[in-house]
């Protein structure tokens, strides 16, 4: 049975009523997305199946009641989105996290901004990205990591497919997997996705002291090599766990001018140390990525 939900419009109505001219617009992962009007105002409104809890369930939420994986994604990605406070993080919608039963099935909602449009992995196929709109990028998703560093907060997902365009805003989506290291709530084993982790993120034994804000850093460095130059710096067709693994460890990719014509060796500078295989070689802050990226 496949875990997606299985809604229509007319029962998202039913469930709903103050929303109108709703309408199927994703699919994907654990989620069903529809799009609909509250007040005037577009919105996402996301919602997932919630599984039956095993005998030891993976998380307990503070009260110590067991709750599932789906359950606890939804729960960091709400209250993410509520305490965020950049404008390049989406915002929660005026429906906030809640449980219901359709048709025999249990069901979590919420809703959040409505971005038009689709997200980077989508526009990649369109060719590489120019310099001005890397930087941008960069600036915008950097304001996004510090926001989520100052309630100790970090994404763990950033990749091209978790980030779209608002307008003249680069927006950061999907904090589901936001980890947060002074908080209770920690996931068992990898999450995210390997291709843009840091080397640190395949330390699960000790990530309360080797992650932080650095490791959010990494992996918008990888994004931004790839959006630069069309090319993954560590992955390839065909790869294996190990070997990406191994590469994200070990290799050194290629500066982007050397396959990019004319593309700018300040920014080189600043995508391959954001890359540096060790924490403290990357910036030290937030605040020196952003100030590096203005002077280009």
């Amino acid at each position: 049975m496949s875990d997606l939900p299985n809604l229509t419009p007319e029962q998202v109505s039913d469930l709903l009523p103050e929303a109108t001219d709703i309408e199927v617009i994703g699919r994907g992962g654990q989620k069903l997305v529809f799009k609909g009007t509250i007040d005037g105002q577009v919105y996402a409104l996301k919602f997932a199946r919630m599984p039956q809890l095993p005998e030891e369930a993976e998380e307990f939420d503070p009260e110590g009641i067991q709750m599932s994986d789906v359950e606890v994604r939804a729960q960091r990605e709400v209250e993410t989105m509520y305490e965020c406070t950049s404008r390049h993080m989406v915002k929660l919608g005026p429906v906030g996290l809640n449980f219901t039963a359709i048709d025999d099935q249990e069901l979590l909602y919420f809703s959040e901004e409505y971005i038009d449009g689709g997200n980077l992995q989508i526009r990649l196929r369109s060719g590489r990205f120019p310099s001005g709109e890397i930087v941008k990028l960069g600036l915008h998703i950097t304001d996004a990591i510090q926001a989520l560093w100052e309630r100790r907060k970090i994404h763990r997902d950033i990749k091209p497919a978790n980030i779209m365009q608002r307008g003249d805003d680069y927006v950061l989506l999907d904090a589901g997997f936001a980890f947060d290291v002074v908080g209770d709530s920690l996931s068992i084993g990898p999450v995210g996705t390997p291709p843009y982790f840091s080397p640190e993120q395949f330390d699960f034994s000790n990530r309360r002291t080797v992650l932080d804000f650095r490791s959010d850093l990494f992996s918008l460095g990888v994004t931004m090599y790839q959006l630069a130059t069309g090319e993954h710096p560590f992955w390839a067709p065909g790869d294996t766990s190990q070997s990406l693994y191994n590469k994200i460890r070990t290799h050194n990719p290629q500066p982007p001018s050397d396959l990019v014509p004319g593309f700018p060796n300040d920014l080189d500078e600043i995508i391959l140390r954001m890359l540096a295989k060790s924490p403290h070689l990357r910036y030290r802050r937030c605040r020196q990525l952003i100030d590096s990226l203005k002077e280009v």
